[in-house]
């Protein structure tokens, strides 16, 4: 599947766990792409599904925060 260059691909993981929290959300939906983008990468990135969850739930954490940027 091709994809085009500023196309952003969100993971399941992420997706999941904003379907749950309305507030973060639409804090996520808020951001730049490039913001978004990081958070994507960073949860997404992850080789073992377990630290993709462990990254998506530390995720939702900081947008419940508004925190734009990635604070680990």
């Amino acid at each position: 599947m091709e994809r085009s260059k500023g196309e952003i691909i969100i993971p399941h993981e992420l997706i999941a766990i904003l379907k749950e929290e309305p507030e973060a959300k639409d804090f996520f939906d808020s951001l730049s792409d490039g913001y978004k983008r990081g958070y994507c990468d960073w949860v997404g990135g992850a080789k073992q599904q377990a630290t993709r969850e462990v990254r998506a739930e530390k995720a939702l954490i900081m947008l419940k925060n508004k925190q734009k940027t990635l604070k680990t």
